[in-house]
């Protein structure tokens, strides 16, 4: 097909070589004529196909960074862009998960626009949702949280929250990431879109650097709340500095220090 194109494409010129005018019909004939070509010879495009599981724990591979949406981004709202009947239709598919009870006292905190959230766990996990629950509550609530600028609240029902918080197993949030197209390799947390899907196995680890695992669940539940919130991912400022909760502290903490709270 290259030998024949170059051919084609070659006739005009060496008619001009051996004196010859070459006619427009010609011209314009020659150059449909490689057009066609060109286009015949293109290859295919790839077609890419999510898998419904993503890299198992036992043998990560190059993860991608946990994205959430636009760094600068606050995509401030109270609740969903979708009516009621198109949430609860939505969560036909994860009824799977054991959502916490909401306390008598203490499940709302802050003031400003009015921010839903559920708290879940994967079964598989052996977590007792209720202390879960509890983390989760100390995490976001506190003055030094996001309830600083809006109200959270922690409601029992999926369809009501625009927030799910689930800690579930890595390769059950594997596949929730993958939803957005995300790769967590069995090692790394998400926001999807939907949920604040916490890996189960750094919940119980950790990371390199940080004090204690109070603090880097800490971290954990408010980084990726943060990207529900709308925020993305930052840097590390400047040297011995309290690491921004929106930056990748489970994969490093560069010069930084190891820091949970958005307003530390």
């Amino acid at each position: 097909m290259r030998r024949t194109l170059g051919l084609v494409l070659a006739l005009p010129a060496a008619l001009v070589l051996l004196g010859g005018e070459v006619s427009p019909a010609v011209e314009e004939s020659v150059e449909r004529s490689a057009e066609q070509l060109v286009v015949a010879s293109a290859p295919a495009g790839p077609t890419t196909t999510l898998p419904d599981r993503a890299v198992a724990i036992a043998t990560p591979t190059a993860p991608e960074p946990d994205v959430g949406p636009p760094a600068g981004g606050t995509g401030d709202r109270s609740e969903p862009a979708t009516d009621d009947s198109t949430r609860a239709a939505s969560e036909q598919a994860d009824t799977g998960f054991v959502v916490a009870r909401v306390p008598d006292a203490g499940g709302v905190a802050g003031s400003g626009p009015r921010w839903r959230y559920t708290v879940e766990v994967d079964p598989a996990t052996g977590l007792d949702a209720d202390d879960v629950a509890r983390q989760v509550r100390e995490a976001l609530h506190d003055e030094r949280s996001w309830a600083r600028d809006r109200t959270l609240e922690q409601v029992a029902e999926p369809a009501r929250a625009r927030i799910r918080v689930v800690v579930a197993t890595p390769e059950t949030v594997d596949a929730l990431c993958a939803r957005a197209g995300l790769r967590t390799a069995g090692i790394y947390s998400c926001w999807n879109g939907r949920f604040a899907a916490l890996n189960a196995w750094r919940w119980e680890v950790g990371a390199d650097g940080f004090p204690d695992i109070t603090t880097y669940r800490t971290y954990l539940i408010n980084h990726e709340v943060g990207h529900g919130l709308g925020y993305g991912h930052l840097g590390c400022p400047a040297t011995g500095e309290p690491a921004p909760v929106m930056m990748q502290q489970s994969k490093g903490l560069a010069d930084c220090v190891a820091n949970g709270w958005p307003y530390p």
